[in-house]
């Protein structure tokens, strides 16, 4: 090679070298950018504030001299900025000039980190209470049947024999929320000289509630609705009005909130009164975590913030927690139209016959404020009144007040009330006062039931470490009566769970005085011994008690024995046993006493229960005023059942079992315990969701059945197993061998099928079909192995 074509490669080779690094110096500058070799250039960098990652990717421009930031982007990441845009960039901030902002920006990673002071946080998030959805019926569930509630009381003495009855006959699972009730009271009388029977109807009506609105709409007798400052009237005819028991998991009252604002990401417990009630996870961002009050009254919460680096700081909150108001724009309502109903429980089907109207109304104006008012029509009534309940700021507690103005009879009344209430976990105080001027009166007045005219009533408790000390003063005056008493009470709980009482009450009217004091004492979790002295004016009487009580919702007995005496000519001495079982409850007592020096012995005896017709059976259960199951197990006796978790009993020998306490239009957790079970059963689902309609049953089938397994060989005439992956039908005749097979044949020849229907197996065999005969197993359950089978 000549020395110039040498040299001139040399050259080549630096220039080049010379080209590369010259690139990548360039590369590099473009990457770490300098006030030197950028003018300004446009970004689009992820974005973190506060250590909290986002989704925004912001819209960035670098200048020689700063950042600027978009105030589309500001806005997306919800910051709250005060500053004039750069100049010459319309809609664009400097980062500089963002009073108490610093910033970490790296290009390599096209990112870039915010740290804000808590007043640019303008993002609100709201967390804690959680509304739980309503709980739906499954309509696979209803079905219809009847319920016949009854009560039996009886007492015999020497010369009377009385026997008296309530009953509710009760139709239900006719359709959507659908129920017909009628319940009725008997009684008979036998004496010396005469016997007497009477039987009255009480209500009678068709019930439907309409879950998705909460409303429920009543045809027949029902009972208006009162308020604290109006009356409930028996009304016959249609009654619509809201239902939230339609929707149980639904917080009517006002819900508290609780705000503050953290820096970095962090978590928020809230406590109220000591007791942890949430836990949220919250970003850089002013909160407010919303909760339901777990109290009534005056409280204190927390809110125990933590941030990621592990520091905690706490924020204290005062409350007043209450039930008497409603949320802001929730309204409960009613609305009554018919006739009144009269004689009750005195005659049957009496009514008026002028229509009436009865109508109320409430509504949470705002968390601290709910309206209420109400009206009354009818040909010689016309009533209308408003009221208010309101939440005083702080923790100063409730105050409510009404108005009322009525024409009774073409004269015209009037109506004040007003009230206050506050407490906590130390005091108790609670006035209301109410007052009538002039002819006023409501629809129960129009039937000759007096109106108060002058009510009272002051009520101060206070909790000390000495007891709960109490005072009352209650003044009631009518037309034609006046009572007015003060009263005095304590109550002390002592260490070993004894609790004792003393009351005193003055009768201001005949300056009378009563002095009762009474000392419980607890013996095991059933069983309590009492001993009490109560003086009135001329008398004195001591009694003792001693008492266990039957476990709820289990075959259990109680008994009670008790004494009283005042003196030689006046005392009495009874016992009483109770059997409570899953079917009803029955009581037996005895009593003797002496009765101004006069004998007389008494027996006396109950019983209480049910009768459900459901499912083609017949099912004695506890007296039920509510929802109920009937769980099926497919004939599978002894079962347990659980209801929560909890065993509630066993199926029966029709593999039956009744459920009388399930809770209306909630999850109701129903399982089975299916342990003890042989191998040859088999089970679809040990748990089921039950939800009631009110006061109506629900079927619920657990898919428990014997399993027959069969396993076999296959075989040709030669013995050889039939080829792996041939067809198999299960059937009575001959298949097309073009039609779907059951199974096929594994290896071996291994044929398993599950309670085949039939004994007949044709299998496809070298392009054609062969025939197995199974063996008679109609009584046979479990795994049943056959060997092999030749297939011919």
């Amino acid at each position: 090679m000549s020395t110039s074509v040498y040299r001139s490669i040399c050259f080549k080779l630096l220039l080049s070298t010379y080209a590369l690094h010259t690139q990548l110096a360039l590369a590099s500058d473009a990457d770490m950018p300098s006030s030197d070799t950028v003018e300004q250039q446009e970004l689009f960098l992820s974005v973190v504030v506060n250590q909290a990652s986002s989704s925004v990717y912001g819209h960035f421009i670098q200048t020689p001299q700063d950042l600027l930031i978009s105030r589309e982007t500001l806005q997306e990441l919800q910051l709250k900025v005060d500053a004039v845009d750069a100049p010459h960039q319309v809609g664009f901030i400097p980062l500089s000039q963002i009073m108490g902002l610093s910033y970490n920006f790296n290009a390599a990673e096209q990112h870039i980190d915010l740290s804000v002071p808590v007043d640019a946080l303008q993002g609100h998030t709201s967390s804690g209470y959680v509304q739980i959805p309503p709980a739906k019926v499954n309509p696979d569930q209803v079905k219809p049947g009847v319920l016949f509630n009854y009560d039996v009381y009886s007492q015999a003495t020497e010369d009377a024999w009385s026997l008296s009855a309530w009953n509710e006959l009760r139709f239900f699972g006719m359709g959507k929320g659908n129920i017909f009730s009628i319940s009725a009271n008997h009684a008979f009388t036998k004496t010396q000289s005469t016997d007497e029977f009477s039987s009255q109807i009480l209500d009678t009506y068709w019930q439907k509630d309409f879950t998705d609105q909460a409303i429920t709409l009543t045809v027949g007798d029902s009972q208006s609705h009162a308020l604290d400052w109006t009356r409930s009237t028996r009304i016959s005819g249609i009654k619509i009005a809201k239902n939230f028991n339609l929707q149980p998991y639904q917080v009517t009252s006002p819900l508290e909130s609780f705000k503050g604002s953290v820096l970095v990401p962090s978590t928020v417990d809230l406590l109220i009164n000591g007791i942890q009630q949430s836990t949220s996870e919250v970003l850089p961002v002013q909160f407010d975590i919303q909760a339901s009050p777990s109290i009534t009254g005056a409280g204190n919460a927390q809110l125990l913030i933590t941030d990621l680096n592990g520091q905690q700081r706490v924020v204290n909150f005062s409350l007043f927690g209450t039930t008497q108001l409603l949320q802001k724009g929730l309204s409960d309502w009613e609305l009554n139209l018919g006739v009144n109903k009269l004689d009750y429980a005195v005659k049957s089907f009496s009514y008026g016959d002028d229509p009436v109207a009865n109508a109320t109304l409430r509504h949470g104006l705002s968390n601290n404020t709910t309206l209420e008012s109400h009206i009354e029509y009818s040909k010689d009534v016309a009533l209308t009144g408003l009221g208010a309940v309101h939440r005083l700021p702080e923790t100063w507690g409730i105050i409510n007040g009404s108005y009322s103005y009525s024409e009774l009879n073409q004269k015209s009344g009037e109506s004040y009330a007003l009230g206050y209430e506050w407490n906590n976990p130390y005091l108790n105080l609670s006035l209301h006062h109410q007052q009538t001027e002039g002819n006023f009166g409501d629809l129960a007045s129009a039937l000759g039931y007096d109106y108060i005219k002058q009510s009272d009533h002051v009520f101060l408790g206070i909790n000390t470490d000495f007891g709960q000390f109490g005072g009352s003063y209650v003044a009631q005056k009518y037309q034609s009566s006046e009572n007015e008493y003060l009263v005095f009470n304590w109550s002390y709980y002592f260490p070993s769970r004894q609790y004792l009482t003393f009351n005193m009450t003055r009768n201001l009217n005949d300056q009378e005085n009563t002095f009762f004091l009474s000392l419980n004492i607890p013996l095991d979790r059933q069983t309590n011994a009492s001993v009490s002295a109560q003086q009135d004016t001329g008398s004195n009487k001591i009694s003792a008690n001693m008492r266990k009580t039957a476990k709820q919702n289990e075959d259990d007995w109680g008994w009670q024995t008790n004494l009283e005496y005042s003196d030689m000519q006046n005392y009495s001495v009874q016992g009483q046993l109770q059997r409570e079982t899953k079917i009803g409850e029955w009581d037996v007592g005895l009593q003797n006493a002496k009765i101004n020096a006069e004998d007389y012995t008494t027996v006396v005896g109950s019983a209480r229960g049910s009768l459900v017709m459901m499912e083609k059976s017949v099912f004695p259960m506890r007296q039920s005023l509510n929802s109920f199951a009937v769980v099926s197990t497919q004939g599978v006796a002894d079962i347990p059942v659980r209801l929560e978790n909890r065993v509630v009993g066993k199926t029966n020998r029709k593999g039956l079992l009744l459920i009388d306490a399930l809770n209306p239009y909630q999850h109701n957790d129903i399982s089975i315990d299916t342990l003890d079970l042989p191998l040859e059963y088999k089970i679809e689902t040990t748990r089921i969701d039950a939800v009631p309609y009110s006061a109506s049953g629900v079927s619920l089938h657990f898919p428990i059945y014997k399993m027959r397994s069969v396993q076999l060989s296959a075989t040709d005439s030669q013995g050889v197993p039939l080829k792996m992956g041939s067809r198999v039908w299960v059937q009575e005749t001959t298949p097309d061998i073009s039609s779907t097979e059951h199974t096929i044949v594994g290896r071996d020849g291994m044929i398993y099928i599950e309670n085949p229907l039939t004994q007949q197996l044709f299998v496809e065999h070298e392009g054609a079909v062969c025939k197995l005969v199974l063996p008679d197993f109609s009584h046979q359950y479990g795994f049943l192995d056959l060997g092999s089978v030749q297939c011919q």
